[in-house]
């Protein structure tokens, strides 16, 4: 009876000394497990913010759309007249991409392509009405996503040029009268007159200033006024779909007048097989 006693004391004290052995091991083991992933958690996060500063802002990113939308619908015609006529239709359609172009060098400012206002003109039937009523251009300014619409119209008096064009808030719908702007000289001195036809609406309208240094190298540009027509008729060849026709004004323009940038570019476009809307691009004509 003695040694049964005994052996059960032994048994009964083997397990406690064996579960408390565990017990402890088991304790041990967990604050290590915890602080092993606490480590990894702080590495993670930190080596995930390190890669996201190193990332350049997306596309699609807040610091990107917070810049304003421009559109600029083409330019009318407010009753040109002279012994020798230019296709007017033509060179408001002009004048509407070399604002654009100017415009799009302001990397403050995020442009519309021409190529999506004609699409929604075009859905719109807008395309001949002329002139737009300020509530009608807030409309296209809506759908194409803009802040504030460029309303334009031009006179070719005998050869003697004169721009004229506001800006049309898209939230209030309403004209922007301080930003009414009118720039004057001879045809020579088309794409001067746009230049300052675009730093002065910006101007007007407390948008960022294009760098001056930018609008003296474009005012340097010698684009005569026979280049700016040509420039303009290809572009209304290339709306119109007539893309033979377009290559065909693009290639006089470039063998006559080699300086004309966004004429040798659009060229480029088109020999390249570029599919859509050929547009100039603002980053290769500087």
């Amino acid at each position: 009876m003695s040694v049964s006693i005994r052996c059960l004391r032994f048994v009964s004290l083997f397990v406690s000394i064996f579960l408390l052995t565990a017990g402890c091991a088991s304790g041990g083991a967990q604050p290590g497990a915890s602080d092993e992933v606490q480590v990894r958690s702080g590495t993670a996060t930190s080596g995930g913010q390190e890669q996201a500063a190193r990332l350049p802002a997306q596309p699609g990113s807040q610091e990107v759309e917070q810049r304003p939308g421009v559109a600029v619908l083409p330019f009318d015609n407010g009753g040109s007249f002279g012994r020798d006529p230019w296709d007017y239709e033509a060179l408001g359609v002009g004048l509407q991409q070399m604002l654009i172009t100017e415009l799009s060098l302001n990397s403050g400012l995020r442009l519309v392509e021409r190529s999506r206002l004609r699409e929604i003109l075009d859905e719109l039937e807008l395309t001949r009405m002329g002139a737009v009523d300020p509530g009608t251009a807030a409309n296209v300014g809506r759908l194409v996503q803009a802040r504030y619409v460029v309303v334009g119209g031009f006179v070719d008096a005998d050869g003697t040029m004169r721009l004229d064009g506001r800006m049309v808030d898209v939230e209030t719908g309403q004209i922007l009268t301080e930003t009414a702007t009118t720039v004057q000289g001879a045809r020579g001195k088309l794409l001067e007159m746009v230049v300052d036809f675009g730093v002065s609406i910006t101007r007007s309208a407390n948008l960022p200033p294009l760098p001056q240094q930018v609008v003296a190298e474009r005012k340097a540009l010698e684009y005569p006024a026979e280049a700016i027509h040509l420039y303009s008729r290809a572009l209304r060849r290339e709306e119109r779909g007539d893309l033979q026709g377009m290559a065909e004004l693009l290639r006089q323009l470039t063998t006559e007048f080699p300086q004309h940038l966004e004429g040798r570019q659009m060229l480029e476009q088109y020999r390249g097989g570029i599919p859509g809307p050929l547009e100039a691009s603002s980053g290769e004509i500087r």
